[in-house]
């Protein structure tokens, strides 16, 4: 069985490009660490290091510098674990985290400050076994209804603290094939759709205005950030998947195709930085250098990036809506 899917890695790298590359102001014309670092409880842990590029060097075609000798240490509750180069400015660390535990970083490098951070992994939080139909959503820019499968699933936010989440649906097509040898096996691809948040009041919708003015409600990586501000105890999503989203896989005649709902449970740090993030990317204005930039979050002492835990719960599969229509 062959399976593809985008793992978190691609998310640290595509961190690796962003903006904290270059330095504000504020932070001087002196270079620093840039470092990313995602933390749950799977296995495997990546650390992205750069480095980032003053102002007053900055120019057009520039290229990131990674920082392949970087000397790290990296704790789980005050233990320290083994740190494997990859090279590239990619490094990892191979150690099972449970939910609470405390993880410290620290990386140094020749000729630039060192650079150090903390984070914790949270807990998961239940979520229910989903429930899809159709719906049609109206569109702004095509000014017409268009066909979404509508994914809902239900989960209880705890009552007795601040939280942080990241919510996306998962969607799995399943195809036949025969091997070289002639025996019939199961190809499956993963991706996460683009999600359309306009029934789903918790995930904050661009108005009228706001599209008049230039901005956007994309999520940066497909993950739809929210907080447990307008939630009391139970709630459950709506959430709005294309039809038409499957723009890289061929629709076989024996194509099956499945979903899940997957629930992240997001450190205060990890959702200010994506929401820094989500600010800057979804203005037109602020692209365009017509309004301020919202700095980009983190919590790294000494130097730039975040550092920050997660953790994920997800339903069960179910069969997916869109097999009704296949789109060929």
């Amino acid at each position: 069985m062959k399976t593809y899917i985008y793992p978190f890695l691609l998310l640290i790298g595509l961190l690796a490009s962003c903006k904290d590359d270059v330095s504000l102001p504020e932070a001087g014309n002196e270079a620093k660490i840039v470092v990313y670092c995602f933390p749950s409880t799977r296995d495997t842990t990546y650390i992205s290091v750069s480095q980032s590029i003053p102002v007053k060097q900055y120019k057009d075609g520039v290229k990131i510098k990674n920082i392949d000798n970087a000397l790290i240490t990296y704790t789980v509750n005050g233990q320290q674990c083994e740190v494997t180069n990859r090279g590239n400015g990619i490094y990892y660390v191979t150690a099972k985290q449970q939910t609470g535990d405390r993880i410290a970083l620290t990386v140094r490098a020749d000729g630039l400050p060192t650079a150090s951070a903390e984070t914790s992994i949270p807990d998961t939080v239940a979520i229910s076994d989903p429930g899809s139909r159709q719906t049609k959503v109206y569109d702004d820019d095509w000014e017409q209804m268009l066909d979404y499968e509508q994914v809902m699933a239900t989960f209880t936010d705890p009552a007795a603290t601040k939280d942080y989440y990241a919510v996306r649906v998962l969607l799995k097509n399943v195809v036949k094939r025969y091997s070289v040898e002639g025996s019939l096996y199961d190809e499956q691809r993963f991706y996460y759709p683009v999600i359309n948040t306009k029934n789903e009041p918790l995930l904050i919708s661009k108005t009228n205005i706001d599209d008049a003015f230039g901005f956007s409600d994309n999520y940066y990586g497909g993950l739809c950030i929210f907080d447990d501000a307008s939630i009391s105890g139970k709630y459950t999503f709506h959430l709005n998947v294309d039809k038409k989203n499957d723009f890289w896989w061929n629709n076989y005649n024996d194509t099956k195709k499945y979903e899940r709902v997957e629930l992240l449970h997001l450190t205060p740090e990890y959702y200010k930085f994506l929401f820094s993030i989500n600010a800057e990317e979804n203005s037109d204005l602020a692209q365009y250098g017509l309004s301020q930039l919202m700095p980009t979050a983190s919590n790294v002492h000494g130097g730039l990036g975040v550092v920050a835990g997660w953790n994920v719960s997800h339903t069960a599969w179910i069969k997916s809506k869109i097999d009704e229509e296949k789109q060929y």
